[in-house]
């Protein structure tokens, strides 16, 4: 018989320490392999929440909603999900924010929305039964929708229209109306325009040297004052800039996403940015200005200002080598004196997008997008040429596809113009 040897204690722990690292291991991978599909559980229902909410936006698009109104949508991503889509506004253009849940898992995505034609025509100008004349080096590069009478050459200081033809597309037979803008932005316009209007929201200091990033998913904050210069800050997001009298904006201010409020906003030479700009008085933009999409500049004058009572130079100014990308508008509650200019674009300056106007465009720029006014005016040597465009351009063909504006009465947003935060 072989003798029986004994175990040493230490042998013993050893196999034991070796067993539980086994287990260790074996639990480990199990672990792994539940994590592993459950991530990619999360993962595809994430994917499919991010794909539910565009589908639902977009079928937003077909659903008449009133401000404050919520559109309930149920998408089938390979799985049922519930989205809730919720219509508001911030400045004029329409906002739309996006909940999608399934389970405890929910996604939330915020944007601007607009329209986006292929049909408008890079003019229309109101019939009020007299021509329109071109004279110089203007250009209308698009389709025209224009009074009766038509349009004709012209002469301005010795400077004949010096183009082949008069318009570089279609002519078509505009009406004695401007098409009207969507109701819901007339009435924010209105609204924010008011004498009597004041925003509400948390009410913050300004200080030169002051950095605001508000979310839009954060209650709005609110700067006010009765002259408010905006310099030497940076403000983003969720912010109103309010004020009683005016708001001056240096090119040392960083302006994104904000709007601005005032009877009257003047915008220093050299100013970069994108913000809204709503005012009763006037907007005055300077030199080599750079104003980023979509930017909009609205100037509605309250009738209590009344008829004759312009400034000495136009509601809405834009100087030499100023870029905007994005709206122009300038609406009075009364009709316009034929000799004044309501909007001026400079020598130089560029509009990417479309002007807006139910008085009168001094055009000497270039628009590359969409015109609607109710006239044009000429001012040289003291001498007031109506409804002539004189060497400036419209041009719709350049515009770039991307481009989304707001949507007129009886027009649906289509598209997302700036996704938010």
């Amino acid at each position: 018989m072989m003798a029986l040897k004994k175990v040493k204690a230490g042998a013993l722990q050893f196999v034991l320490f070796v067993g539980a690292i086994v287990a260790i291991l074996l639990l480990s991978f199990v672990l792994l392999s539940y994590s592993h599909v459950l991530f990619k559980k999360k993962t595809d229902l994430t994917i499919a929440m991010i794909q539910g909410s565009q589908t639902a936006l977009e079928q937003s698009f077909n659903e008449t909603l009133l401000e404050g109104e919520h559109f309930l949508a149920e998408v089938d991503q390979g799985l049922p999900i519930s989205a809730k889509v919720l219509k508001s506004y911030w400045g004029i253009w329409e906002l739309r924010n996006v909940t999608v849940e399934k389970n405890a898992l929910a996604f939330n995505k915020i944007g601007l929305v607009g329209r986006s034609s292929d049909v408008r025509p890079a003019l229309y100008l109101k019939d009020n039964q007299r021509p329109m004349v071109i004279a110089g080096k203007a250009r209308v590069i698009g389709d025209a929708s224009l009074p009766q009478r038509g349009i004709k050459r012209g002469n301005i200081k010795g400077y004949g229209y010096s183009g082949d033809q008069l318009i570089f597309g279609r002519e078509l037979q505009s009406s004695g109306t401007l098409p009207g803008l969507e109701p819901g932005t007339e009435r924010k316009i209105k609204e924010y325009t008011d004498p009597f209007f004041e925003p509400s929201g948390e009410e913050i200091k300004l200080k030169k040297g002051t950095i605001i990033k508000n979310s839009f998913k954060e209650p709005t904050k609110v700067i006010k004052g009765a002259v408010v210069q905006l310099a030497q800050t940076e403000l983003m997001g969720n912010i109103v800039v309010w004020a009683s009298k005016k708001i001056e904006v240096d090119p040392t201010a960083m302006l994104n996403d904000i709007v601005l409020i005032a009877p009257l906003v003047e915008i220093k030479d050299g100013v970069n940015g994108n913000f809204q700009a709503l005012a009763n008085r006037a907007i005055r933009i300077g030199k080599g200005c750079t104003l980023n999409y979509p930017t909009a500049l609205v100037v509605n004058r309250h009738q209590n200002f009344g008829k004759g009572q312009h400034p000495d130079r136009p509601d809405v100014f834009l100087g030499n080598r100023s870029v905007v990308k994005g709206m122009v508008i300038y609406q009075a509650p009364h009709e316009s004196d034929r000799t004044v200019a309501n909007i001026h674009f400079s020598e130089n300056s560029l509009l990417v997008g479309e002007v807006y106007c139910t008085g009168n465009i001094e055009l000497k720029g270039t628009v590359q997008g969409f015109t609607v006014t109710d006239g044009f005016v000429a001012l040289e040597s003291g001498s007031a040429y109506q409804n002539h465009l004189f060497n400036g351009t419209i041009n719709r063909e350049i515009l770039p596809g991307e481009y989304a504006g707001l949507p007129y009465k009886n027009e649906q947003p289509n598209t997302v113009l700036k996704w938010l935060y």
